[in-house]
């Protein structure tokens, strides 16, 4: 049941992930975006970031209008990156409903790191 559970949740995460990727892919080449220099590394000053560094950044370009398709593509990012971090967690429940506490602990560890990690790169702020 737990194994099932679990690759659900990974199946649906990564297929919907590249979706959003293709969406925002595509949404940037209607908008022309494939026709300049994608590129830039002569980005080496201070200033607004060419990539999404942080969640916030790509909430704020998502409430764009119109939306920044670069944004769509990196929450599609986001989205692929959570994954992993999910299915961890709706393992937890299913471990302890079936009485297994040995993996319910070792899930519970692993999600904890994964969120302190994720605070201490400052990905959320």
């Amino acid at each position: 049941m737990t194994e099932r559970l679990v690759a659900r949740v990974l199946l649906v995460g990564g297929v919907l992930g590249i979706a959003v990727i293709v969406l925002g892919l595509g949404l940037y080449a209607g908008q022309g975006g494939f026709r300049h220099h994608v590129l830039r590394v002569d980005r080496a000053v201070p200033g607004e970031p060419g990539v999404f560094v942080s969640i916030r950044q790509v909430v704020d370009g998502m409430r764009r209008h119109p939306v920044d398709p670069l944004a769509v593509s990196a929450l599609g990012l986001v989205l692929l990156m959570a994954t992993p971090g999910l299915a961890v967690a709706v393992a937890i429940p299913a471990f302890v409903a079936a009485r297994d506490f040995r993996y319910a602990g070792i899930a519970s560890l692993v999600l904890a790191m994964l969120l302190v990690s994720l605070l201490l790169s400052g990905a959320i702020h």
